[in-house]
C-alpha cells in the first residue's frame, strides 16, 4: 500500500513538473517591475485582470507601487447565455471589489459601457479612457493584445483604445499587452479553452517578458474565488474539468508584449 502511494504521489509530482516546464517558456526574458511606480490595468470585464496577470498585479502592489484597475463594463452577459442580466452587474462590481483587496489593488474604477457593445462606442471610449489616463498619469498601461487573447469583440475593442489614447496621448507611459507563449496557446486551443480564427491571429502578440508570480499565485487563487458568479464560465471545455488550484500551480509565470 506505501508503495503504491509512494508510486502514486512520484507520478503526480512528475506530472506537476512536467507541466510546469511546458507553462514555462525560458526563450522569453524575465521582466523588471522596479521602475514603475502606479500601473493601470485597463479591461473590459471584471475577472479579465485577475485570469490574465493578476499574479503580477499583485507583485506591483507588494513592492509599493500603486495599482489601479479600470473595468470598462459592467459585465452584465457574463453568463453561459450571454443575455442580459442588469442584477449580474451589481454583483460582478461587488466580486471585482473583494478581488481587488486580494490582489492589492489600490483603486478600481468603473465604466458603464455596454457588456457586449464596446466595439459601437469608439469615440466615447476613446474620450473616456483619455480623461481617466490623464487624471490617474500612470507609468504603465496593462491591457489585452490587438487579438483581445480571444477574439472576443469587447477586448479587442478595448486593446485597440488603449493603444490609440496611449500612442496619440500618452507616448512616453509604458504599454503592455497580456499575452502567452505560443505553445500554451496550441494547448488551450487542442482542449477546447480557447476557440480563435485566422483574423484573430493576426493581431496576436509574441510575449517579449515574462515575470515570475511564485507565491503570488495564492493571492490570484483568492481573486478568482471571489469571482463566484463566473464559476463555469472562465472555463471552456476540458478546463471546465481541471480544479483551478492545480492549473494556478504550474503556472509560475505571467507573460507580456512591450509595446
Amino acid at each position: 500500500m506505501l508503495r503504491g502511494a509512494s508510486f502514486s504521489l512520484a507520478g503526480v509530482a512528475g506530472l506537476w513538473a512536467g507541466a510546469l516546464l511546458f507553462t514555462t517558456d525560458r526563450l522569453v526574458p524575465r521582466g523588471d517591475i522596479r521602475r514603475f511606480k502606479h500601473v493601470v490595468a485597463v479591461f473590459p470585464h471584471a475577472d479579465d485582470e485577475t485570469v490574465t496577470c493578476g499574479g503580477t498585479l499583485h507583485r506591483f502592489a507588494a513592492s509599493g507601487a500603486l495599482v489601479t484597475l479600470v473595468l470598462l463594463t459592467g459585465g452584465e452577459r457574463g453568463n453561459p447565455a450571454g443575455v442580459m442580466q442588469a442584477k449580474l452587474a451589481d454583483r460582478r462590481r461587488a466580486e471585482a471589489g473583494r478581488a481587488a483587496r486580494a490582489l492589492g489593488i489600490t483603486d478600481v474604477v468603473h465604466a458603464s459601457f455596454g457588456d457586449a457593445e464596446l466595439s459601437h462606442h469608439v469615440d466615447e471610449l476613446t474620450a473616456y479612457l483619455t480623461a481617466v489616463i490623464e487624471h490617474l498619469r500612470p507609468d504603465l498601461l496593462i491591457t489585452y493584445d490587438l487579438a483581445g487573447l480571444d477574439g472576443h469583440s469587447d477586448h479587442v475593442a478595448c486593446a485597440n483604445a488603449v493603444t490609440a489614447v496611449r500612442r496619440t496621448s500618452f507616448p512616453d507611459v509604458a504599454l503592455w499587452y497580456v499575452t502567452l507563449p505560443r505553445r500554451v496557446l496550441r494547448l488551450l486551443r487542442a482542449v477546447g479553452q480557447l476557440v480563435t480564427s485566422d483574423a484573430v491571429e493576426t493581431h496576436r502578440a509574441s510575449p517579449t517578458l515574462r515575470l515570475f508570480i511564485g507565491p503570488s499565485v495564492a493571492a490570484k487563487l483568492r481573486a478568482l474565488r471571489a469571482y463566484k458568479s463566473q464559476r463555469g464560465a472562465i472555463g471552456k471545455g476540458l478546463g471546465r474539468f481541471l480544479p483551478t488550484a492545480l492549473i494556478l500551480s504550474v503556472w509560475q509565470h505571467e507573460y507580456f508584449a512591450e509595446v
